[in-house]
């Protein structure tokens, strides 16, 4: 640090970002290497851009981009009043053309908006776009913006919290390449330079609009750093400042000085079954080898040994307690061997399949797939009541593809992970309605879901005004579909990093959403 060396412009508070000190993170993989939100998702986005609703602690929806928002009795007509004063970071003012230009955007997904082909693979994109339900999206004047709806559903809100505002006037000047070239936003951080597979700039913006939020450190810098080793290394060299590390190496790094932050909600580990209805699915379409597979599993060893108790068993796909929803029905099952064993001849495995083997699929770092040492444990247990599972290792392209497979259409009998298994590892969610359709929905994206009365539920309480009566009905359809065993829940981690203490201080900002929401809250020691 550069003593007595403070960049504090006019706007700028008492904790403006410091001349020469930058903040550096060491993680796996880029994953999508997105600097736009309709290329699946942009989690550097949440740096660079301000969102139309934002989340306070408890998951409550708050201002964000809009003051505030009214919805109509019928609960199908949004209005946002949009705050006066934000500029993008080449000085354009943001207004209500912004933000219905990104909000028809972001809903894009059926290549119908206008100037743009490029339909959007974020999975929240649907539940704005006019093939589910979006009848009109409209400027009322510069700093009112309305949608209207075909049908009512509160959680709507979900998509306009996700959707981030672009500048529209600069993004036609440039073009969709040209904008994921050289991205603008209004957010905390601006973009400077991206490096593939290698390094990611970003400058703090010392006139950002919230002033109590401008970043402590004037330049961040992220390194994909696919070996773990290298990454501790880096740690402990002084070249980062925080890494992503397993579980099992945290707490040698806490006893030789570093410190370890937990964000909010937690993670949550969980089995996907894809394409279990269709014929060619083998094993897993019989659900008897689905529960058998569950019962398998001593969660607690796992918790206590991979995730270095730093995890507890259960969690659904997005659920944990005392989220949107949650009952102790949830709950995950016992480890009991013998049932998993019983269940197993009752499907008279493996007799009755022409190929007993069960295919898994990940990736070889931990992540959103789980990762190969959890997968390889897991097999361990199933081996142990007689399954045959063979794992298969695959890039991050090759799984982003299969775990969103619904991006191009309904999984069909013949492609390759029918009645595979993969693993979603990742932070959970206060409200995990629209990830619940993704996960167990006829259409939803993961193919994991071809059950009527699941889809029946889900639209009962997705539509539902009353909010105890809709925390209650998707309860039922989260017990419902609990049973179906397309998901199968196996822990309930830590959100986690680990920092070097002597170049980052307390965490104060937005704790939540993902760790690329509260960078900018990262204060200097």
């Amino acid at each position: 640090m550069l003593a007595g060396m403070c960049f504090i412009p006019a706007s700028c508070g008492p904790s403006g970002p410091v001349l020469g000190t930058t903040l550096r993170l060491a993680l796996p993989d880029f994953v999508y290497e997105s600097t736009d939100p309709i290329f699946y998702e942009s989690l550097w986005g949440w740096m660079m851009y301000d969102s139309l609703l934002r989340w306070d602690e408890e998951g409550n929806f708050i201002p964000g981009v809009a003051d505030s928002w009214t919805v109509s009795e019928d609960g199908c007509t949004w209005t946002f009043k949009i705050h006066e004063g934000i500029t993008f970071h080449n000085g354009e003012a943001l207004t209500a053309e912004d933000v219905k230009f990104s909000v028809d955007r972001f809903g894009d997904v059926a290549a119908d908006f206008e100037g743009d082909t490029q339909v959007s693979s974020n999975p929240w994109s649907a539940y704005i776009s006019a093939g589910y339900n979006k009848v009109s999206s409209t400027v009322i004047d510069d700093y009112t913006y309305e949608f209207v709806s075909d049908h009512p559903e509160p959680s709507q809100a979900i998509a306009f919290a996700w959707t981030r505002i672009l500048p529209k006037d600069y993004y036609e000047s440039v073009g969709m390449d040209g904008f994921r070239a050289s991205p603008v936003g209004s957010g905390p951080w601006k973009f400077v330079e991206l490096i593939s597979k290698t390094k990611m700039t970003m400058e703090a913006n010392a006139d950002y609009w919230r002033p109590d939020e401008i970043p402590a450190y004037q330049y961040y810098e992220e390194y994909m750093v696919p070996e773990q080793a290298t990454r501790i290394a880096m740690l402990k060299t002084g070249e980062v400042d925080i890494a992503v590390v397993d579980a099992d190496r945290v707490q040698s790094l806490l006893d030789e000085g570093f410190a370890k932050v937990t964000l909010m909600p937690p993670g949550t580990s969980s089995l996907v079954f894809q394409g279990t209805w269709l014929p060619d699915a083998g094993p897993t379409g019989d659900i008897r080898v689905r529960q058998a597979m569950s019962y398998a599993l001593d969660r607690q060893e796992i918790c206590d040994t991979y995730f270095a108790g730093l995890a507890i068993p259960g969690a659904q796909f997005y659920m944990y307690p005392g989220c949107y929803g949650w009952s102790d029905e949830l709950l995950p099952d016992p480890y009991d061997p013998a049932k998993a064993e019983e269940l197993l001849a009752e499907a008279n495995y493996p007799d009755a399949f022409d190929d007993p083997v069960i295919h898994a699929y990940t990736t070889s770092f931990s992540g959103l797939a789980g990762g190969q040492d959890l997968f390889l444990l897991l097999i361990g247990y199933w081996e142990d009541v007689g399954l045959d599972v063979q794992l298969e290792v695959v890039d991050a392209t090759i799984f982003t593809s299969y775990i969103f497979h619904g991006f191009v259409g309904r999984m069909e009998e013949g492609e390759p992970n029918v009645g595979w298994v993969g693993m979603w590892n990742y932070q959970a969610f206060f409200d995990c309605v629209y990830h619940s359709a993704n996960m167990y929905m006829t259409t939803g994206i993961h193919q994991a879901g071809n059950d009527p009365e699941a889809d029946r539920l889900y639209l009962k309480a997705a539509g539902e005004l009353d909010p105890e009566l809709a925390a209650q009905y998707f309860n039922d359809f989260q017990v419902y579909v609990r049973s179906l065993y397309v998901n199968v829940g196996v822990a309930q981690t830590d959100n986690f990093y680990v920092y070097d203490p002597e170049t980052v201080g307390e965490w104060t900002g937005r704790n939540w959403v993902s760790y690329w929401d509260c960078v900018n809250g990262i204060q200097q020691p």
